[in-house]
């Protein structure tokens, strides 16, 4: 028995936003090495305010792009209906990721060693922000005067500083300033204090091999068997081997002393279980599914598949129940935020503090809180397309949420959660560490339905018909983000230690970049069997007639 749909007119202004949702990406990961972050490069000239950037597009771009997912999974859906979507997103989904995992990912993991395996040689002046002598600065340089005269100024002795949220005491014991611990201890630092991940600092000495740190950490009163929020201790990080210890400090960017790292390590596991330290929770196997970072940048194809399955699944069951249809003023009007928020706040909760933005998820199995996460913005889309949102009132007055989102809600959000700006973050002083997790988790949840919505209505306002360079960008678009992180890295370590503006070096990583992806697409996939696997195909253009000769 057939089934006919009727027809939906193809929604080319969000075909065009999606399309710039995955350009984006290589914006994103090109400003990495510009600022401390958990990457294989780390450019010669710093530059925060690339992390501003980063904050910036992070905080939404996934989330719009599963929201534009959602959408065009349910048009599928209700054309073709659930076995034919199974079948046409395995095609363009599951398939392509799977050739990612043989092709483009082994090059990430070379070219990331590459870049990996020699230090920037930048000779470049410290910036003048670099040279506060900040109350974290001074712990980690292990400046006794300094760290005297920044507590005098009035610094706080446990305050979470730094690009990773951690207290001086964690980057003292990094550094493995015996000394400064002891003054920091005697000042009053807690000891104990965990930083956004939970750890404590005798977690970060003992995974470094800071063994002097060690030592004046469990003079000073440290719990050697303390939790961090994986459930482990700092006896766990002490037994990690010398080569992965040395891997994740340099992903890390922390500084290792690797001159008998390995012997210091096994002194430092033997010295805490002399004072009863145990390890903590074993890894189960879905534990060690989800941490093995197997998909790289291409995760959002796997969470994608399990998002499709689940819509199709969802479907099947629904012909066999009772209709329920919320009212359409909760999806099109205004007062989805008053549900979409606070729902979309239940997964940022469980996610890392420290960081404006979700959380990924790059493992064989998808981590559930982050699953669910996307699954909301996913769930939506199919819910705009499900109520005719013809009219795109979704979209609508789509200036004030972008000026809320990037005006209040960012500025807001990033002061409570990385400390910038530093008048705002001051401000918010007063707040209690469980009050400033609910209010910067609220934040974090409304900026990417601010800048869905406004960014839906700006596309329909000037984007509303198909255009010949809008159209050659979406269908470009998949494969340029498909292949773009090894030549991002690549190029990311050729121009690392230039001496040019870092401005001008990530212009340049991206514009080289693209144009090189834009070469490949035209004549290497657009035509040819690949580019019909990711977007079907492609007709090339007819070639003009010549006009018949004269007689």
């Amino acid at each position: 028995m057939s089934h006919s749909h009727p027809p939906f007119a193809r929604r080319s202004d969000l075909d065009a936003l999606r399309a710039v949702a995955m350009l984006l990406g290589i914006v994103l990961h090109a400003s990495l090495s510009f600022f401390p972050a958990f990457w294989v490069v780390s450019d010669s000239r710093q530059a925060p305010g690339l992390g501003i950037l980063f904050s910036a597009i992070h905080g939404f771009r996934m989330p719009l792009f599963f929201v534009m997912s959602g959408f065009f999974t349910a048009m599928l859906l209700h054309r073709r209906g659930p076995g034919a979507l199974v079948k046409h997103r395995f095609r363009r989904v599951f398939l392509p990721l799977l050739l990612g995992l043989v092709t483009v990912v082994p090059a990430v993991h070379w070219i990331s060693g590459v870049a990996m395996s020699s230090a920037s040689q930048g000779t470049d002046e410290p910036s003048a922000d670099a040279k506060k002598a900040t109350i974290g600065t001074a712990a980690e340089a292990g400046d006794l005067d300094a760290i005297e005269r920044r507590l005098a100024d009035g610094a706080s002795v446990n305050d979470l500083v730094g690009e990773f949220q951690v207290t001086p005491l964690h980057l003292t014991a990094l550094a493995n300033k015996a000394s400064a611990v002891k003054l920091l201890v005697d000042r009053g630092a807690n000891v104990n204090a965990a930083a956004t991940d939970g750890g404590t600092p005798l977690h970060a000495a003992a995974f470094v091999g800071a063994d002097e740190a060690v030592a004046a950490l469990i003079a000073g009163g440290a719990d050697v068997n303390a939790v961090n929020k994986r459930g482990k201790t700092p006896l766990d990080n002490a037994i990690v081997d010398e080569g992965t210890t040395i891997y994740f400090a340099s992903m890390l960017k922390l500084t290792v002393n690797e001159d008998g790292l390995g012997r210091r390590k096994a002194a430092i596991a033997e010295s805490l279980r002399q004072r009863g330290a145990i390890t903590g929770k074993p890894d189960n196997l879905a534990d060690l599914l989800m941490q093995i970072p197997l998909f790289s940048h291409l995760w959002f194809l796997w969470f994608l598949w399990w998002l499709v399955l689940g819509l199709a699944a969802v479907s099947l069951v629904g012909t066999r129940l009772p209709a329920v249809r919320p009212p359409a003023w909760l999806i099109v009007s205004p007062a989805r935020y008053l549900w979409l928020i606070p729902l979309t706040m239940l997964p940022q909760w469980l996610m890392g503090d420290g960081v404006f933005g979700p959380d990924t998820s790059s493992g064989i199995l998808p981590i559930p809180h982050v699953l669910a996460y996307y699954a909301i913005f996913f769930g939506f889309g199919a819910l705009d397309y499900a109520y005719d949102d013809h009219a795109a009132r979704v979209g609508s007055r789509w200036g004030l949420p972008l000026a809320i989102a990037l005006l209040v809600v960012f500025p807001l959000g990033m002061a409570l959660t990385t400390g910038w700006p530093e008048p705002l973050a001051a401000t918010f002083g007063g707040l209690d560490p469980s009050q400033r997790r609910l209010l910067s988790t609220a934040l974090q949840a409304a900026y990417p339905w601010l800048m869905t919505f406004g960014l839906m209505g700006l596309f329909r306002r000037f984007w509303p018909e198909e255009s010949p360079t809008m159209r050659y960008l979406s269908d470009s678009a998949y494969w340029l983000y498909l292949a773009h992180l090894p030549l991002v890295i690549a190029a990311q370590y050729l121009v690392r230690d230039w001496p040019i503006p870092s401005l001008a070096k990530l212009v340049l990583i991206v514009a080289v970049s693209t144009a090189l992806l834009l070469v490949s697409y035209q004549f290497l996939v657009r035509y040819t069997w690949l580019g019909r696997l990711l977007n079907g195909p492609r007709a090339r253009p007819e070639p003009a007639e010549t006009a018949p000769a004269a007689a």
